[in-house]
Order: structure tokens, then sequence, then C-alpha cells
């Protein structure tokens, strides 16, 4: 902290600030802690921390430090962004968003995602961006729960909300796969995001065409997003447990499900059971 009771961020093995250079762009390059190197932290409504900085020859205008995409450890800083409530965004509330099956199923990254699971956050605008799209189904694998607040807002929409919480580059339990296809089986047209909307979400998307009935490999699963290897070999359980592979011939039903039942004083199971609201 300097004199002005400004903060920086070090750099470790360099001793050197994080600011920008010249040309705006977002290095680790002076040892004091000068304007250009002043970051501004913004609490998420969520959760966490928005990391922001001016940009030369705009005094007063933030802007965000963003991670280049999901799996880089670079940064760089974002466009100028509008405001909803404590979040910063740059178009779409969900990023990234595309039908897998039109009207049926979509995919995106978490509503006002930047960088962190903690950045979701539930508004009337988000809402009023999945009404407009005739959503009336969430599959969440973010690692962090919505608010009660926020699923009464949900709620109050119509739209219910299914969580399975789920970490970055960690392969889900199979009982975890069954929950996500239950929560789609029977529902509207249906989101499935988890932070950025790969890896986690490419998972859930997958195995939600395996208990069609699709045959899918290795291949399929990373061109739907899926990243690390434990991630792969859950779903090819997945589809050995759906499939079968004794007479080389495919069984299609999926396996049975357990009733599920909500608890007393309402319907919210922690960890990495799903919750279901309606």
């Amino acid at each position: 902290m300097n004199s002005n009771n400004r903060f920086g961020m070090r750099n470790g093995a360099s001793g050197r600030l994080l600011g920008r250079n010249g040309h705006d762009e977002l290095v680790c390059i002076t040892t004091e802690l000068l304007s250009y190197e002043w970051l501004t932290f913004r609490k998420l409504s969520a959760g966490g921390f928005l990391l922001m900085v001016e940009s030369t020859g705009t005094i007063g205008k933030l802007y965000p430090i963003q991670r280049t995409d999901s799996n880089s450890p670079y940064l760089n800083i974002g466009e100028a962004s509008n405001q909803f409530g404590l979040h910063k965004l740059t178009g779409s509330v969900f990023r990234r968003f595309e039908w897998v099956v039109p009207n049926r199923l979509a995919r995106s990254s978490a509503p006002y995602y930047e960088g962190d699971d903690s950045d979701q956050g539930i508004n009337e605008t988000s809402i009023e961006f999945l009404v407009s799209r005739g959503i009336k189904n969430i599959i969440s694998l973010n690692s962090i729960e919505l608010s009660p607040r926020e699923r009464d807002r949900l709620c109050a929409a119509d739209i219910s909300y299914s969580h399975v919480r789920s970490l970055e580059f960690t392969a889900p339990r199979q009982k975890q796969f069954d929950q996500i296809w239950k929560a789609y089986e029977k529902a509207g047209a249906t989101i499935v995001y988890c932070g950025y909307g790969d890896g986690r979400t490419g998972m859930a998307i997958s195995a939600i065409q395996l208990f069609e009935g699709r045959t899918l490999g290795d291949l399929d699963y990373r061109a739907n997003g899926v990243q690390c290897p434990s991630q792969l070999a859950a779903l090819n359980d997945l589809s050995e447990r759906i499939h079968g592979q004794s007479d080389g011939l495919l069984n299609m039903q999926p396996p049975s499900y357990t009733a599920w039942h909500p608890r007393k004083g309402g319907d919210r199971m922690r960890g990495d059971e799903i919750v279901e609201e309606r």
C-alpha cells in the first residue's frame, strides 16, 4: 500500500507490481506503486471480488481484469462495461449462449461470469434473458449454489433450478450424472451452465446425450468441451453403464432412479447433492 492508501499486487518471483504499460497491456513491470498500478476491488453480491483498473486517457473509468480464457494463467484488461447492480459485464448476461438442441437444450457461461464461479447472479435482467428464449429449467454445475433470494426470483418466473455441485477439472460421481438426467428428462427448455461454460457444462451435455441413447467417444466429449482425463473416464464409465458391452448391443434405457422426496422444511440438499426448486 502506498502513501495514498492504494493497494497493488506484486509478482512473487520478479518483485514487480501488476499494472499497465503505455500501450494498455497488463504487465508486471515496475517496483513502485504508481497510478498505473492502482487496483480497485469491487465486491460482488454473490461473493468474491472483481478486480478493476483505469485505462490511459479515461480517468475515473474502470475496466475489469479478466483471464484470457477459462484455462489460461494470463490476464488482460477487458472492455468497458455496463453496470447491473454490483456486477460488471460486457455483452450478453449469459455469455457463450448457444442452443445444443433448438428450443430444448442450451448451454452458456454462468450469468455475469467474469472469471470465478462466485460471479454468478440472478436478477431481473438475467431472468428476462431466460424468459425471452423460452428457458424453463436451469441445471447448474457451478461450485456455488444460488442464494434463496435468487431461487425465489426464478420460482416467481416459473423457472426451475437444479444445482449439481461440481468443481473445475474434477470428474463427477456417477450419481451426479443421474441427477443431471433426472433434472433434464421431463423438464421444458433447459439451460446448462457451470462457470466459464466449457468443461463441466460439456460433461453435463455429454451425459444427457448418452442418456438419450447416443453412442459417444472421447472426440465427441472433447468437442462438447470436456477437458481432463478424469472427466473423460467418468463419461466412458457412464456410457458402459447405460449401453453395456456384453453383447455389443445398445441398451437405450437409462438406469433406474430412486424416487426423490423433499425433506422437511424445504427441498435443499447440501454438498454435491442435487438442489431442486420448482
